[in-house]
């Protein structure tokens, strides 16, 4: 019995080490995966296409780029994290730098050219996981900031604030008592547009086609309400961010932190504009079919001159609120603009009615409002208060006069801001027509020079006055020799 026991139990012990030697010998004969890398945080973030646009960040998302900058993304790098911040830019407090902390936003050439998903995800990325908002806008001293920064602003002047040149100089050239801003326009769009159609519904108001204009019916027309509709139709349903000037630096150029910075604070005053105009009511767009009738009586009052391409609705209000009255629709030129492609939305469809392509602005209020005998119709005319010339005597001679502290013009009293036409009159860049040979084009001569030729001529003591209120301007601003 114990024999017996004895050879069950090594026969046990035999077939445990022949299954042992089995599957060690399975085990070395089949070849093993390696052992999957362990994530890490990625320090040079791969390139990628733009991130989708949201409504708050039509300028980030659209900015130009080179080609040399898309580069395709590995399956084997894993999404960074965070991307460091640049050195921070000194920001006064309540500014929108300070007050948004833009300090803390990546490099926005890296940012914008990482792949939706990834920017989203960043700790350190601007816009929300959803992609649909800023971060910033949570905080109220960021739309503290922001709005206090954008509503003194004149829209026609939006990213050209520090720029009279052409035919946006008027508007920062002369000072009304109800300048048109940010402001002006947001403060009651349903009510303006209400009063828009009040006044069209008053026979005195529909001014004849053929009729100049009649200031006396300034505040019983509303002239100042079709104005700033007319600019809610332009900027929130029409293509008016999209015409806003904005400086991009691209990563080859270097840009320093201040201008990093200038990019995105730039791309939050975008984000303002977009989030002011989507609290609107979709109602007020007159392209929508409950406003075919009122569509129909703006476009009869349509200005006869000459010409057959039909006025814009926008155009026509214009025109109609500087016939009326009005002193900010009476600074208004005609310009062109080809603007770029919409961007998409998030959801790839595009932006609708926020965007009407190739729309000009073909206002001609400068013709109808109490300064219309300043403004020649011929930009190349040096005597035109609108383009931006070289000093001339003639030039001085026509232009020193607005120099008083008011003048009247057509029975209103009208005042130039002194600094703003100095710098107008006498700081380069200057209007060259198309045609000039650029190379050959003679250096313009300073304001010394001809103020020192004018006074040649045997002025008025009227003018010899106003000549020394422009040289003091002048020299002040650094800008007369």
């Amino acid at each position: 019995m114990k024999a017996h026991s004895r050879i069950i139990v090594w026969l046990s012990s035999c077939a445990c080490l022949i299954l042992l030697t089995l599957g060690v010998f399975w085990w070395l004969s089949h070849p093993r995966s390696p052992a999957a890398d362990l994530p890490t945080l990625a320090t040079n973030p791969t390139l990628n296409t733009l991130p989708h646009s949201t409504a708050q960040t039509p300028a980030v998302v659209n900015r130009p780029r080179s080609v040399d900058t898309q580069t395709a993304v590995t399956n084997s790098q894993p999404p960074p994290l965070s991307i460091p911040s640049l050195p921070p830019v000194d920001y006064p407090l309540g500014t929108i730098g300070e007050a948004c902390e833009v300090n803390t936003y990546p490099p926005i050439n890296d940012y914008t050219n990482l792949s939706q998903e990834t920017a989203l995800s960043l700790e350190n990325s601007p816009i929300n996981s959803t992609g649909d908002n800023w971060k910033s806008f949570n905080k109220e001293k960021c739309r503290t900031a922001l709005e206090k920064h954008i509503n003194p602003i004149n829209p026609y002047l939006w990213g050209r604030e520090d720029d009279t040149h052409g035919v946006y100089s008027a508007p920062a050239l002369i000072t009304i008592d109800n300048p048109l801003t940010f402001e002006r326009i947001f403060t009651d769009p349903a009510g303006d547009f209400a009063r828009v159609q009040e006044a069209l519904a008053r026979p005195e108001c529909q001014l004849n086609p053929n009729t100049t204009s009649n200031w006396q019916l300034n505040e019983t027309c509303h002239a100042d309400a079709i104005h700033n509709y007319a600019l809610i139709m332009r900027v929130c349903f029409g293509d008016g961010i999209y015409n806003r000037p904005n400086q991009w630096y691209f990563k080859e150029d270097n840009p320093t932190p201040e201008q990093d910075r200038s990019m995105w604070i730039q791309a939050l005053e975008d984000g303002w504009v977009w989030e002011k105009c989507a609290s609107l009511d979709p109602n007020l767009d007159l392209q929508l079919p409950v406003h075919t009738d009122l569509r129909k009586q703006i476009q009869a009052l349509q200005v006869e001159n000459g010409s057959a391409r039909k006025q814009t609705l926008n155009g026509i209000l214009i025109d109609l609120a500087a016939r009326l009255g009005d002193l900010s629709s009476g600074l208004t030129y005609p310009m062109d603009h080809n603007p770029p492609p919409p961007p998409p939305e998030p959801n790839g469809s595009s932006y609708g009615s926020f965007y009407l392509f190739k729309k000009p602005y073909d206002e001609e209020g400068y013709k109808y409002g109490p300064l219309a005998e300043w403004f020649s119709t011929d930009l190349t005319d040096p005597t035109n208060l609108f383009s931006k010339h070289p000093p001339s005597v003639d030039r001085f001679r026509h232009l020193i006069p607005l120099f008083a502290t008011h003048i009247e013009a057509s029975g209103k009293t009208i005042k130039f801001n002194h600094e703003a036409l100095v710098q107008h009159l006498c700081s380069p860049p200057y209007y060259t027509p198309p045609s000039a040979d650029k190379a050959s084009t003679p250096e313009s001569p300073c304001c010394r020079e001809i103020v020192t030729e004018l006074r040649q001529e045997s002025l008025a003591p009227a003018m010899l006055e106003l000549i020394y209120t422009f040289e003091d301007v002048a020299i002040r601003l650094d800008v007369y020799e």
